[in-house]
C-alpha cells in the first residue's frame, strides 16, 4: 500500500476510495482510506472507522448506532454533499454526546473527493483534528460536550460472575458461533451488548483487526429458511428470485448476527445447510433464480477478518450466469444468540447436531450478594433521588423477594426487581401518600404478576407468602398482590 505521507491531500482520498462499490452495504468497504487516514492522523486504523450517509435526516441515527464509530477516535463521514448548514448542525449535535472524539467529512464534488469539515469535541485543543485540517486545508469546528451524554451500553453493568464473563470472551475469541443460555431476565442481551462493545473499545484484544456492528434479530415461530438463510421470492417483476436471509445480510454488511430469544423458532428446522456451513465447509443455499442455469448462492468462510461477497450484481442481474454468488464470512465474524432455558419448556430446544456448532455459555441467577450489589447501584441511579431511609427500605425488601424466589421458585432473573426503584421514586414524588411497601407491590405485580400467576394455586406460594408478606417486606400488601394476580392467570 502507497505511503501515506507521499500522497497530496487529493491524491490521498483518490487513493483511499479507489474500487469502493458505494453501492454495497458492507460496512467495512472503506478499509483502505481507514487505514491512511489513521496514518495521517497517528493513531491505530481499529480507532478509525468510515461510514456512508445519504442525507442529514440520517446522520445522527446511523452514528449514534453504530459500534464501529461509537468507539473511534476518528469518525469519517462519506456523503456526496454536505447539504450546507443541515448537515453541519447533525454532526455538531452527534459530536455533543461525546461519543466520537473527531469527526471528518469527505464529500464529493463533481467527480472529485475532497475533505468539505472537521470537527472534534472537548473543551482543550486536539492535536489530531488540527494536523487533519492543516493537511486537508480546512477550518476545525470545536463543539463541547453536552451535559445529555447518552450511553449505547447501559450505565449499570451486570453482576455476574467473572468466570462466566471468561467463559463468553474466550468463547467469542474462539468460536465463529456462541449461544447465551440462561432464565429471563439475567441480562442475557444486555451482557451481548457489553462485550460487543467491550470488542468494539479494543478489538485486537480479542485477535481481531477490525470493528463489527452487531445485527440484532429476534427469530418467531413463524421463521423458515427464508428468513434466516434466504430463498425464493417474487421480485417487482413478478419474477422468482433468490432473497438473502438475514445470515447472508449480515455477511454482505459485516456485521455480527445476534439471534435473541433464538429458541422462539424452530432452529433445528430452519438451521438447514448452516449445520454444514458452521463445521467450516462451503454449502449452496440456492439459486439467483428458477433457472437451473443460473448462479448457485454459495455460503463459505475467508481467511480474511472482513466478511465480502463476491459475484453480488449477478443476484439481480439480467441475464443468466453460470458463476456463482459466493458469501464469504471473515475470520472476525460472528454469530451469537440468547437462549432463555425456562421458556425452552414451552417453546423449542436445541438439538444435538445443532447444539454442537456452538459454544454455550450458561448466564444464571446472580446469588443474593451479587444481587445486592447490583441493586445498590440501581437505587443510587433512580430517576428521582431516594433517601437514605428509602432507599435502605427499598434495598431491604427486594432482597427479602429475590432470596424467597431463588429458594422457592423456578429460576428468573433480576431484572424485574432492579426496575422496582424508578416506579418507586416516581410515586414518592407524587403528593398522594403512597408508603414504599405499597409501591414495591404495585410495581412488583407490574413487572412480575404474571410470572407469578402462573404458581398461584403451587404450594410453593405459600413458602413465598410467608417470607414476602412478613413485616419486613410488604406485609399486608402481600393479600392486595394476591387477589390481583387472579386477573393475569
Amino acid at each position: 500500500m502507497t505511503e501515506p505521507s507521499k500522497l497530496k491531500p487529493a491524491e490521498l482520498l483518490e487513493y483511499g476510495m479507489a474500487g469502493v462499490d458505494l453501492d454495497s452495504p458492507s460496512g467495512t468497504k472503506f478499509f483502505r482510506l481507514e487505514y491512511l487516514l489513521a496514518s495521517v492522523a497517528g493513531v491505530k486504523s481499529t480507532k478509525v472507522a468510515a461510514i456512508q450517509v445519504s442525507n442529514a435526516a440520517e446522520l445522527g441515527a446511523q452514528l449514534e448506532h453504530s459500534n464501529r464509530v461509537a468507539n473511534t477516535d476518528l469518525a469519517i463521514v462519506i456523503t456526496d454533499s454536505i447539504e450546507n448548514d443541515l448537515m453541519v448542525e447533525a454532526l455538531r449535535d452527534y459530536l455533543g454526546l461525546g461519543v466520537s472524539r473527531t469527526v471528518l467529512v469527505i464529500g464529493k464534488h463533481g467527480r472529485a473527493w475532497s475533505v468539505q469539515w472537521i470537527g472534534y469535541q472537548g473543551d482543550s485543543k486536539s492535536a489530531m483534528a488540527e494536523g487533519l485540517a492543516r493537511r486537508f486545508g480546512v477550518a476545525v469546528d470545536k463543539v463541547k460536550t453536552s451535559a445529555n451524554f447518552r450511553r449505547k451500553v447501559p450505565d449499570h453493568p451486570l453482576v455476574i460472575d467473572d468466570r462466566v464473563r471468561r467463559m463468553l470472551r474466550l468463547s467469542v475469541k474462539s468460536r465463529q458461533a456462541v449461544m447465551l443460555v440462561g432464565p429471563p431476565g439475567t441480562g442475557k442481551t444486555q451482557l451481548v451488548a457489553e462485550i460487543t462493545d467491550e470488542i468494539a473499545k479494543d478489538p485486537q484484544s480479542y485477535g481481531m483487526t477490525t470493528i463489527h456492528d452487531p445485527l440484532f434479530v429476534t427469530p418467531d415461530e413463524s421463521w423458515t429458511t427464508r428468513e434466516l438463510v434466504g430463498g425464493d421470492t417474487i421480485d417487482d417483476q413478478s419474477k422468482i428470485r433468490f432473497s438473502p436471509g438475514h445470515v447472508l445480510e449480515a455477511i454482505e454488511q459485516d456485521r455480527w448476527l445476534v439471534l435473541d430469544e433464538a429458541n422462539r423458532a424452530d432452529l433445528d428446522r430452519i438451521f438447514a445447510g448452516l449445520l454444514t456451513w458452521l463445521s467450516g465447509q462451503a454449502v449452496i443455499v440456492g439459486r439467483a433464480s428458477a433457472d437451473p442455469r443460473s448462479s448457485p448462492i454459495i455460503l463459505d468462510w475467508s481467511t480474511k477478518p472482513y466478511s465480502e461477497v463476491v459475484g453480488r450484481d449477478r443476484l439481480r442481474g439480467k441475464y443468466v450466469s453460470p458463476e456463482p454468488i459466493i458469501y464469504k464470512a471473515g475470520r472476525d465474524w460472528r454469530m451469537l444468540g440468547t437462549y432463555n432455558a425456562v421458556d425452552a419448556q414451552r417453546v423449542f430446544r436445541f438439538g444435538q447436531a445443532l447444539g454442537r456448532r456452538f459454544g454455550h455459555v450458561p448466564v444464571g441467577a446472580p446469588d443474593s450478594v451479587s444481587f445486592s450489589v447490583a441493586l445498590r447501584s440501581r437505587i443510587a441511579k433512580s430517576k428521582w433521588p431516594l433517601g437514605e431511609e428509602d432507599a435502605a427500605r427499598i434495598h431491604d425488601i427486594l432482597g427479602i423477594i429475590y432470596s424467597a424466589h431463588s429458594e422457592y421458585l423456578d429460576p428468573m432473573g433480576p431484572a424485574a426487581l432492579l426496575s422496582i426503584p424508578d416506579y418507586v421514586s416516581a410515586g414518592l414524588q407524587e403528593a398522594s401518600g403512597a408508603e414504599i411497601p405499597q409501591l414495591i407491590a404495585e410495581a412488583y405485580l407490574a413487572g412480575m404478576g404474571s410470572w407469578l400467576a402462573l404458581y398461584d394455586r403451587d404450594d410453593r406460594m405459600e413458602d413465598v407468602a410467608a417470607a414476602v408478606g412478613s413485616e419486613d417486606a410488604l406485609g399486608g400488601e402481600w393479600e392486595w398482590l394476591r387477589i390481583q394476580l387472579k386477573t393475569l392467570r
